[in-house]
């Protein structure tokens, strides 16, 4: 409703432009045509291209844990069925975990890079989650899970600290 009006006097196509525009901001999914799917990945290559470079390396940052989520899935499913499975319920719930949420990961990378302010609180939340979990790996004798996972986790941390410093913010 918009400021001046009441909540009866709304016509049916005052409703469906504000369904269309909800739809066009991305807020309401709509129907996925491969035309869509082909619009929404040059929109983001076009953004990509226009994000600053801080913004853009902390996406692929982003989107590389995103993939490798997805791959660690994979494995896991495909591991699930190996004869050296104690649990198949559980190694099989692991991995499409671990799919699920690379591809969540990659989309708040899309997101970031599309600069949807919704998507930074996500990414500095689940990189902060990565800090202990890297630090513990280390302790553990783990240095070449540890280093890499602290060393990308520390370097998105500052890339997006460093886009929003040169960011102006926006109305």
């Amino acid at each position: 409703m918009g400021r001046a009006e009441t909540p009866g006097a709304r016509g049916r196509d005052a409703g469906s432009a504000q369904r269309a525009d909800a739809s066009a901001a991305g807020l309401v999914p709509a129907a996925a045509a491969p035309t869509d799917v082909l619009a929404a990945v040059r929109a983001t290559f076009v953004a990509f291209a226009e994000a600053p470079r801080a913004l853009a390396a902390a996406a692929v940052l982003v989107a590389a844990q995103g993939l490798l989520l997805v791959g660690l899935g994979v494995w896991q499913v495909v591991r699930g069925f190996g004869h050296h499975i104690d649990n198949l319920g559980r190694a099989e719930f692991g991995g499409v975990l671990c799919l699920v949420c690379g591809v969540v990961v990659i989309g708040l990378g899309r997101a970031r890079v599309v600069r949807r302010t919704s998507s930074k609180a996500p990414i500095v939340v689940i990189e902060l989650l990565c800090l202990p979990v890297g630090w513990a790996m280390i302790q553990n004798g783990l240095l070449a899970y540890g280093v890499p996972l602290l060393a990308v986790a520390v370097a998105t941390l500052t890339l997006l600290a460093l886009a929003a410093s040169r960011t102006p913010p926006a109305e």
